[in-house]
């Protein structure tokens, strides 16, 4: 599969000239095999990646705070997002309770939330608004109060994973949830006559409050990341 950037260069040279003009301290390049991400992880292959330092405003003060960060494209963005990879002192690797893997990789959230979010904006630039900065915000705020802020995050693995799908659903964060997971995960439109997974005993075309909203988020959130998501919930991560 060819990269994206190779069959479409007017989009690569577009969020280029984005980028500089929004965070100029961030270079978007194409780099080859063996490239350094961080201390621990190296490219593989040749990628279109995003690096450099990201300047983050304090809400309400004059502070800034610099982190060095990475971005790596998938060979099919933008149809689906980068992934950010952290490359700073300030932002330990292997913390998972900052929500930072062994890799460097950055937790955002959970798969099909974050591909919700993301095609509402899909550009580079959206993505370091709405993904990235609200992550560092919170790494900021945990250093200021060497504690995790009571806001922005979820739960680690699969029960963040339940979270979210129960938070969407009108639903309590528990294995009842993994029910509609399922008919989302699908290739293919459930069926009227199936049951509804809230357990009212109504088939699914009868149940007013879950037959509207499970059509509807078939339509925004990828069936393929529900699966992937799915898949961590029954591998017990």
């Amino acid at each position: 599969m060819a990269q994206w950037y190779e069959g479409n260069h007017k989009l690569f040279r577009e969020e280029r000239a984005a980028l500089a003009l929004a965070l100029p301290l961030l270079r978007m390049v194409v780099v080859g095999p063996g490239f350094k991400i961080n201390s621990v992880c190296m490219l593989k292959h040749e990628y279109a990646i995003v690096h450099g330092m990201y300047n983050l405003h304090i809400p309400d003060s004059w502070r800034q705070i610099e982190y060095g960060i990475v971005l790596a494209f998938p060979r099919n963005y933008p149809k689906r997002p980068p992934e950010m990879f952290c490359n700073d002192p300030k932002l330990p690797l292997g913390d998972i309770d900052r929500h930072i893997m062994g890799d460097g990789r950055a937790c955002l959230g959970v798969h099909g939330e974050i591909t919700m979010r993301w095609l509402l904006s899909s550009t580079i630039v959206g993505f370091l608004e709405n993904f990235v900065a609200p992550f560092l915000a919170w790494q900021a705020c945990y250093d200021a109060c060497q504690k995790a802020p009571p806001w922005g995050e979820r739960s680690h693995f699969a029960q963040g994973i339940l979270e979210f799908y129960g938070e969407i659903f009108g639903r309590p964060a528990d294995s009842s949830v993994i029910g509609f997971m399922r008919l989302l995960a699908r290739r293919n439109r459930p069926k009227g006559h199936e049951p509804c997974p809230c357990n009212s005993g109504e088939r699914l075309r009868n149940c007013r409050d879950h037959r509207d909203l499970l059509y509807e988020l078939r339509e925004r959130v990828p069936w393929q990341e529900v699966a992937r998501d799915l898949e961590v919930l029954e591998r017990g991560d």
